[in-house]
């Protein structure tokens, strides 16, 4: 299982990754690339772990939000027809990756 600690740390780089490739990309895929992050962002720091600032949001919760995102990027990649069959490949990825990242994480937060 991936710490809650590696969690905190990838919820601040992969949104980052995801805006910085954001570039270059049709309109629709530039759009939802950099819509993601601050959604991302937003529940990142309202969760009770190592990375949360105001911790409101559980674990389990913040991996739920991770989920919508996550499935977001996959179900835009299969819906946006018109846009390049290279954007909708990496939004499938980065999708899928968040997917993986989650499936693999600690569900709760080791008491401290």
């Amino acid at each position: 299982m991936i710490p809650s600690r590696v969690h905190a740390v990838s919820d601040y780089l992969f949104p980052a990754l995801i805006a910085a490739l954001s570039r270059r990309r049709g309109p629709a895929a530039r759009r939802i690339m950099r819509v993601g992050p601050v959604w991302h962002y937003a529940y990142t720091v309202l969760t009770r772990y190592e990375g949360g600032l105001v911790p409101v949001l559980s674990m389990r919760t913040h991996l739920a939000c991770d989920a919508l995102g996550a499935l977001s990027f996959v179900g835009a990649a299969a819906l946006l027809r018109d846009e390049p069959a290279r954007d909708r490949l990496l939004l499938a990825a980065l999708g899928l990756s968040e997917l993986a990242l989650i499936a693999a994480s600690e569900r709760e937060v080791p008491v401290r």
